[in-house]
């Protein structure tokens, strides 16, 4: 390979990166076979100039069959070929949202066989919109139910525009309820309490001063008011959690009238938590009544006009005349007969 460089600079475009892109070129349209016979090879003899590339991998993926794809795939786990570093493989996702759609699914196929761990390249949520690029959102999806979720991958997720039609967001959500709900909820706690902290101007200014889609407080309940009604006729109790109750009260608190009538079902789950919250349980009522003041309480004297009523009620029972004992007549006939 030492001596393709030298040549490659020997000539007139003296450039190895050009050189190499003009003879993959070629080594495509005149045999594919070659092509994938070489692209271990050249990966791996030049990865400044092909682990950057987004062009090289859609030459090869433009012309490659499934059973090629599934060769190269093997190629990667074995350890013969690396076609993405986490330093670049972000923007060659990004490069193919363009492609066929073929070729976006071969280019997935690919990078899902390296070990690289998915937040390298979740940021490409934000650019991935639910009617332009459907094989990225698929792959990703099926990828994201895989995963643990940390609060980046929520982050990403609720960032997403809510449209009636993008069931990515709610799908996802609902299938981390369903494997990781305590730690969805503290996620989505802290992303409330931070995005409620910020003021409403600054959060417009951010939104409208990026191309890319940023997280808002309305994004975010937006997406949990979706989630609700999709858990609504299920037995997922994910909104009757502490930390999640505790972030809409926080927010509830603090937010304008318009937020508060547009979320009203949402918040009224915190409002009937804190309902709960004020009333005594049972066992403090009990404990309340078995207490040494209770029944201290249950042992003092009647009051004066209690002892009034008992005694007038005694005196009125000495006062009645007592029944007189009557005599036995067998006694008093015994009596006349001795005299």
């Amino acid at each position: 390979m030492n001596l393709y460089e030298s040549f490659a600079q020997a000539t007139q475009l003296g450039d190895l990166h050009t050189c190499l892109m003009m003879d993959m070129k070629a080594c495509q349209e005149d045999d594919v076979r070659l092509l994938c016979h070489l692209t271990p090879s050249i990966y791996t003899e030049f990865p400044d100039e092909t682990l950057r590339s987004g062009e090289l991998l859609n030459m090869i993926v433009a012309v490659i069959d499934s059973a090629q794809l599934q060769e190269l795939v093997c190629h990667v786990m074995m350890g013969n070929l690396v076609m993405f570093r986490k330093d670049s493989v972000l923007n060659i996702l990004i490069q193919s949202l363009d492609w066929e759609t073929f070729e976006q699914y071969c280019a997935w196929q690919l990078f899902l066989a390296h070990n690289i761990p998915l937040e390298t390249i979740i940021p490409i949520l934000q650019h991935l919109k639910y009617k332009e690029h459907p094989e990225a959102l698929s792959c990703l999806l099926l990828q994201l139910r895989r995963e643990k979720p940390s609060e980046e991958m929520v982050k990403m997720v609720l960032s997403r525009p809510c449209h009636p039609d993008d069931q990515f967001t709610t799908s996802i959500l609902r299938h981390w309820c369903m494997k990781h709900d305590e730690l969805l909820a503290e996620h989505i706690k802290s992303l409330l309490i931070k995005n409620n902290s910020l003021p409403r101007k600054r959060q417009s200014l951010r939104s409208s001063s990026s191309k890319l889609a940023q997280l808002t407080l309305e994004q975010i309940l937006e997406h949990l008011d979706n989630l609700r009604l999709n858990l609504t006729n299920t037995k997922q109790n994910f909104f009757s959690q502490t930390p999640i109750l505790q972030a809409l009260q926080h927010v509830q608190a603090s937010c304008d009238e318009a937020h508060k009538m547009k979320f009203s079902d949402l918040f009224s789950l915190a409002e009937e938590y804190e309902d709960s919250s004020t009333k005594p349980p049972k066992s403090r009522r009990k404990a309340a009544l078995s207490s040494p003041r209770s029944r201290k309480n249950a042992t003092q004297p009647p009051n004066a006009e209690e002892e009034s009523g008992s005694s007038s009620a005694s005196e009125e029972e000495d006062t009645k005349p007592k029944p007189t004992k009557r005599k036995r007549k067998g006694s008093s006939a015994v009596g006349s007969d001795s005299d």
